[in-house]
């Protein structure tokens, strides 16, 4: 029980020692980033803490992009960090968020979900099937050009 103590502190464990707990199912996650599993947090009534915790599947970040999208039209990077940063498990640290942001975008970008209709420097995530770029976009690239 002192190990799973020093999970919820977010102290360092030993990989041994996190396999052990892994096999008997009590904690979740990947190194450093340990948390006590469902049924520990179920026991010790943390419920809504592991569920901040556990990383929600990305498909689910996916769809809130296209989402997003498909309501503005448009998204810099700094809307995305803003629409998913918070949502992102506590479990990571701010430059893991911002990782798992671009990891996402990349992801849609691969599949032809989404397309950077801006420049490299400053891109502007679209639908790949909305063909046309936004007027005032166009405007900016001819004034830079």
């Amino acid at each position: 029980m002192v190990l799973l103590d020093r999970v919820q502190k977010r102290q360092r464990i030993a990989p041994d020692e996190a396999r052990r707990l892994k096999a008997e199912k009590l904690i979740e996650g990947r190194s450093p980033n340990y948390f006590v599993s469902a049924e520990v947090a179920d026991w010790t009534a943390q419920k809504a803490r592991y569920i901040r915790n556990r990383a929600l599947d990305d498909d689910y970040y996916r769809r809130l992009i296209v989402e997003y999208l498909q309501k503005y039209g448009q998204a810099t990077r700094k809307d995305l960090d803003e629409l998913l940063v918070p949502k992102l498990s506590e479990a990571l640290g701010e430059p893991q968020k911002l990782n798992k942001v671009r990891n996402l975008i990349q992801s849609l970008r691969r599949d032809k979900k989404i397309r950077n209709a801006g420049s490299r420097g400053t891109p502007v995530w679209v639908l790949a099937e909305s063909g046309a770029i936004k007027p005032w976009l166009h405007r900016i690239r001819q004034k830079k050009g």
